[in-house]
């Protein structure tokens, strides 16, 4: 995987969920690398279910989080910053479906989920918000 970074978006707790997601992607990469080698062993997929919680515990936590600072300063693009959400959401679990029927092809999925997350969602949607809040304000 080449370097991937996430963006500034000028809220210092909402960086560092960011920089958490980053991690998760990296950890994807790494099961996915040992994937397409081989075929997954049972253990390794207890790796990917907790991996799969702890994903699923971040979303919900994280949009809530950015959704409600969002809804407190009355940002513009809210309505459609939700429905980003929704779609990641919808599409997250439609892949745990596939990861609980153990669909080894669908880790590959969820990682390019992931960075496409970060790369156009994070790097390109989050940032716009950052005008609206700062640091010193959340």
């Amino acid at each position: 995987m080449e370097e991937l970074a996430v963006a500034d978006v000028g809220v210092e707790r909402f960086n560092r969920d960011h920089q958490r997601l980053l991690f998760y992607v990296q950890e994807f990469t790494s099961l996915c690398d040992r994937f397409r080698q081989r075929t997954p062993f049972p253990d390794e997929w207890d790796q990917v279910d907790l991996l799969f919680r702890r994903l699923e515990d971040y979303t919900r936590n994280h949009f809530r989080s950015e959704e409600g600072e969002l809804s407190k300063i009355g940002f513009p693009a809210l309505s459609a910053h939700q429905q980003q959400h929704q779609y990641f959401v919808d599409v997250l679990t439609n892949l745990k479906t596939k990861v609980v029927n153990r669909e080894f092809r669908a880790i590959g999925t969820v990682e390019t989920l992931l960075i496409d997350w970060i790369v156009n969602h994070i790097n390109q949607t989050d940032v716009q918000y950052r005008t609206y809040l700062s640091t010193e304000s959340t």
